[in-house]
């Protein structure tokens, strides 16, 4: 019988703890080695490897005064999951955030990485309450999580969550912010990204509202704006960071359904043409291989 990768993931679940064990660093000099399943105010639980296989894995208290640091040990289910971005992963991504999310304030947990995840996995679903849950997802992270780097990262997935919800303004005014003085050149390229999403999404709103925008001028003006705000943004990241290649991929796919969106076959081909020749291992390039080639002259 061949095994799903949900179907993996589920399987790893209730063995996690047994394959990794955290080390406990404490003040007296000693290390305690288990897996660290709760935390309260003034102490953490921690559950101990059994005395004989078999055997239900005794749980301590550590007081959290004696503790110098924790090093948590890799995890295999949040490994998995990363490999396995889809909607029929929710259900392991979930369960994997509900066991981790009490360790979202103590450093070097994994919580975060779990809940951006389960977050990213959230926003792929068309359900709206999906996206919602996302949201809030995002937004406790953001205040909660120990490191800046999650919470920067929480903060772009709580953006990308107001844009699927339909709030581009708002989305649209904190993003300009943070690229305005983001000096980290990785938050620097996806807000840029973000901000290429929210002018595709007015753009194809302002079209829906007005089908004979050409007949309008200051409509006509409005789409010339947005039109050359998105591609400015979209192709930022391939024509100052072409080698980061996720990123410069995920700009040209957003050029590609802006051209498409306004009509412009040649300046699509053009677009379908770069993701196929530079990025042809990227999602992106696979929607790009649907675009007719450019027709050579023959004469």
């Amino acid at each position: 019988m061949r095994t799903t990768p949900t179907l993996l993931l589920l399987t790893l679940l209730p063995v996690a703890p047994l394959l990794a064990l955290d080390q406990i660093h404490l003040q007296n000099g000693t290390v305690r080695e288990g897996r660290v399943i709760g935390v309260e105010l003034n102490s953490l639980r921690l559950s101990l490897p059994p005395p004989l296989p078999g055997q239900p894995a005794p749980t301590t208290t550590i007081p959290r005064a004696d503790v110098v640091k924790i090093i948590f040990d890799p995890d295999p289910v949040l490994e998995a999951l990363a490999k396995n971005i889809s909607p029929n992963s929710t259900a392991a991504a979930r369960v994997r955030w509900d066991v981790l999310a009490p360790l979202l304030a103590l450093p070097e947990s994994r919580a975060a990485q779990a809940g951006s995840l389960l977050g990213e996995i959230l926003l792929l679903s068309p359900d709206q309450a999906r996206h919602e849950e996302a949201l809030a997802l995002y937004q406790r992270i953001e205040t909660e999580a120990w490191n800046l780097a999650d919470r920067e990262a929480a903060k772009r997935g709580r953006l990308r969550a107001m844009l699927r919800l339909g709030r581009l303004e708002e989305a649209s005014a904190e993003a300009e912010e943070i690229a305005a003085t983001a000096e980290d050149p990785e938050l620097l390229l996806d807000t840029k990204l973000l901000l290429a999403q929210t002018r595709v999404a007015t753009l194809r709103q302002l079209l829906a509202d007005n089908p004979r925008w050409y007949e309008d001028p200051p409509v006509r003006a409005e789409r010339g704006r947005l039109l050359n705000d998105a591609a400015d943004m979209a192709l930022y990241p391939f024509l100052f960071h072409g080698t980061e290649r996720a990123r410069a991929a995920q700009g040209l796919g957003l050029a590609l359904e802006l051209y498409q969106l306004t009509g412009d076959e040649e300046a699509a081909r053009g677009v379908a043409t770069d993701l196929l020749e530079i990025y042809p291992e990227t999602p992106e390039a696979q929607k790009a291989a649907t675009i007719q080639p450019k027709p050579t002259d023959k004469s």
